[in-house]
């Protein structure tokens, strides 16, 4: 699948992704844990809900490592399988700055019961 095709079915890009989390960044939205704390979780995957968006981010040994998948309330789909391919990870698109940041948020963010 190519990436115009990959586009046309609206599935969610890493660079939209990379909006969402420096909106997190700069305190425009909240993030939270769901069912599992951060440090619950010290190796594997973290779901995570940033408004009406679910993450899959995996935390490698209390680390941002990358973005699993993300699911949007209106149903598109993203995934490290497609953005792999792309080359196109979302955390790699960001600063070190920005990991940095959104690791401390996300070992501070509050724990919401399973959806």
């Amino acid at each position: 699948m190519t990436d115009l095709e990959w586009n046309q079915d609206n599935s969610i890009t890493a660079e939209e992704v990379v909006v969402l989390l420096r909106r997190v960044i700069r305190g425009e939205l909240r993030i939270v844990a769901v069912g599992a704390s951060w440090d619950d979780i010290y190796a594997g995957n973290v779901r995570v809900r940033i408004d009406d968006y679910k993450l899959v981010i995996f935390n490698d040994c209390n680390q941002l490592d990358y973005v699993d998948s993300i699911t949007a309330a209106d149903g598109r789909h993203g995934d490290s399988d497609h953005w792999f391919l792309s080359n196109t990870e979302p955390v790699d698109l960001m600063t070190d700055e920005e990991g940095t940041q959104l690791e401390r948020l996300l070992m501070e963010a509050p724990v919401v019961a399973e959806d």
